[in-house]
């Protein structure tokens, strides 16, 4: 239990710029039998109000908790907010977190491309980035390339068949061309069986979602043996998720209004729905969608925006992109390092 009824406005602002969930995370799927003990500690704490941050499992336990409460004659209030990198909440036009991890994803890609150009030639580059099921941080390595920067030369999405075979004549190819290849792949590839290209391990959390991780590295030993000896495979893992020194200053906006319309629209009596975000020519604001529309769904990179004849992307991916990542936040440094605040 945290109380932040008295905290001050500096320690909000640093909140404001703070990485990851100031209050804790979890991947705790309610059972049945629990469900009684959380409702007797809102009612111990006269909670009317149940905001809940995340993606679409969150989306599914905000929903639960509703439902319970329904069932319970339990006065409550339940809105969820969204929350999430990978982007793969449906009925929302993005996902607060997506525009920063795309951010921090397209300037390394950039700063990495650059080095990789430093030296000669005969090299190969794979980065991984996360994306289970949806292909939108993959894709945001695209934003990497510009009239300095030819990288990266073939990007691929889980949304697309993946084919090892069809890989390896693809990175030879430009290898051949240029003598450097450098190549995105989501973590969440997926062979014509529809089964994933690699899985590190097998096991699943609470959500039966598989951890995800190691294609990356898999695709350099498929290279090594096939192409190139001189392989580099780095694997952004939590990077991406955490780098809140070079957030999108639209992306913390509009995290900062769904949170901000969530109580509102609670405040107003609304309850069992999602904040969504809904764009109006260069600007956002926001609406509500049904929890049951949301929860459990996942939503997919578009096909029609996929050249996949060149393993890249069409204009209309770019539109969606750029917007998302305009713009730098006001972080506070202390000693030189960022400063950032924690309630657990």
């Amino acid at each position: 239990m945290i109380d932040l009824s008295d905290i001050d406005d500096n320690t909000l602002q640093v909140l404001r710029y703070s990485p990851s969930s100031a209050f804790g995370s979890c991947r705790h799927k309610l059972k049945e039998e629990e469900f009684e003990t959380v409702f007797n500690l809102f009612e111990k704490y006269n909670i009317g109000y149940f905001f809940y941050i995340g993606g679409n499992d969150s989306m599914e336990t905000a929903k639960k908790v509703e439902q319970y409460a329904s069932k319970c004659g339990y006065e409550l209030k339940v809105i969820g907010i969204p929350k999430t990198i990978d982007n793969d909440l449906v009925h929302t036009h993005f996902c607060p977190g997506y525009g920063s991890a795309a951010k921090y994803i397209a300037t390394s890609v950039r700063e990495m491309a650059l080095d990789c150009d430093v030296y000669d030639k005969n090299s190969i580059s794979i980065i991984e980035v996360m994306g289970r099921d949806s292909g939108f941080l993959a894709a945001a390595g695209a934003l990497a390339r510009n009239n300095v920067i030819d990288s990266p030369h073939l990007i691929y999405l889980p949304e697309i068949t993946f084919d090892e075979t069809q890989f390896l004549n693809e990175v030879e190819t430009i290898y051949k061309e240029r003598g450097k290849v450098f190549i995105i792949v989501s973590e969440g590839l997926k062979d014509k069986s529809g089964n994933y290209a690699y899985l590190r391990e097998k096991r699943a959390d609470a959500f039966n979602n598989i951890k995800m991780g190691g294609i990356g590295a898999y695709l350099g030993s498929l290279v090594k043996e096939h192409i190139e000896k001189r392989v580099k495979t780095i694997e952004f893992n939590i990077l991406q998720r955490s780098a809140a020194h070079i957030a999108s200053n639209v992306d913390n906006e509009v995290a900062v209004m769904v949170g901000r319309d969530g109580i509102r629209y609670a405040m107003d009596g609304t309850s069992g729905v999602m904040v969504n975000i809904v764009k109006y020519d260069s600007s956002f604001k926001t609406s509500t969608v049904p929890l049951e529309h949301v929860a459990r769904k996942t939503k997919e990179f578009p096909l029609e925006w996929i050249d996949t004849q060149n393993r890249w992307l069409k204009p209309e991916a770019f539109d969606y992109m750029l917007p998302l990542i305009q713009g730098t936040t006001d972080v506070q440094y202390e000693a030189g390092l960022p400063k950032y605040v924690r309630f657990i």
